[in-house]
């Protein structure tokens, strides 16, 4: 199966993403980690990207469909984590996928809290690995205790975990949220969840709207 899992920020895509890849085998594509990796590696587009970010301005569409197609691979099972983000992107990923024969069986939306909510639940406890690039959160998904061998961390807050930054990323995803929504609705591949709801029941609902599909 093809799975696209998006949502706004702070309502668990990157958790919900590594739980169900894992709980099904299947490959975890994040757009946020393929963006990072590049800006760490200081290449010539992770420098571009870098000038987006700082000055607060969104990564243009075709920028991050050059990074997230080549991921797409046609055979096993895969969850695309927060993409597309725009409706360029939905027609981009639809028309690619298209060209190679496939398309995406599930979209689905995260969503519930209110945005005042998403802020504090980012700001106050989201959490990164800077050894495995998982996501935590102190208190709804704790990073694993050091004896338990699972994820070495350090366990940090991202620079971008701000107030403000987290307000634009709001409001960015608002402007697009409901015509993305429409779009995969009217394919009859949409699903929505709760997001408000704790993080193994989300991982039951989601995986139930999949239709609980065997491990790989």
């Amino acid at each position: 199966m093809k799975i696209s899992l998006l949502g706004p920020v702070g309502t668990g895509k990157g958790t919900q993403a590594q739980r169900v890849s894992e709980a099904l085998n299947w490959t975890r594509i994040s757009t946020g980690d393929v963006v990072r990796d590049q800006i760490e590696a200081d290449t010539e587009l992770g420098r571009e990207l870098k000038r987006y970010s700082d000055q607060g301005e969104p990564v243009p569409d075709d920028e991050i469909m050059k990074l997230i197609l080549p991921q797409l691979q046609p055979a096993g099972g895969w969850i695309l984590d927060d993409c597309p983000r725009t409706m360029e992107q939905a027609r981009m990923l639809d028309e690619e996928l298209k060209n190679r024969g496939v398309g995406l069986d599930m979209v689905i939306f995260l969503e519930g809290p209110s945005d005042e909510e998403l802020i504090e639940r980012v700001s106050s406890g989201r959490r990164h690995s800077l050894a495995t690039g998982r996501v935590y959160h102190l208190e709804n998904n704790p990073p694993p205790e050091s004896n338990e061998g699972l994820d070495p961390g350090p366990f940090v807050q991202r620079d971008d975990d701000t107030e403000e930054a987290l307000r634009r990323q709001l409001e960015s995803w608002r402007e697009e949220a409901e015509e993305i929504k429409k779009h995969y609705e009217e394919q009859g591949i949409l699903a929505v969840i709760d997001a408000g709801q704790e993080v193994p029941k989300i991982t039951e609902d989601i995986i139930e709207a999949l239709g609980h599909p065997p491990k790989r």
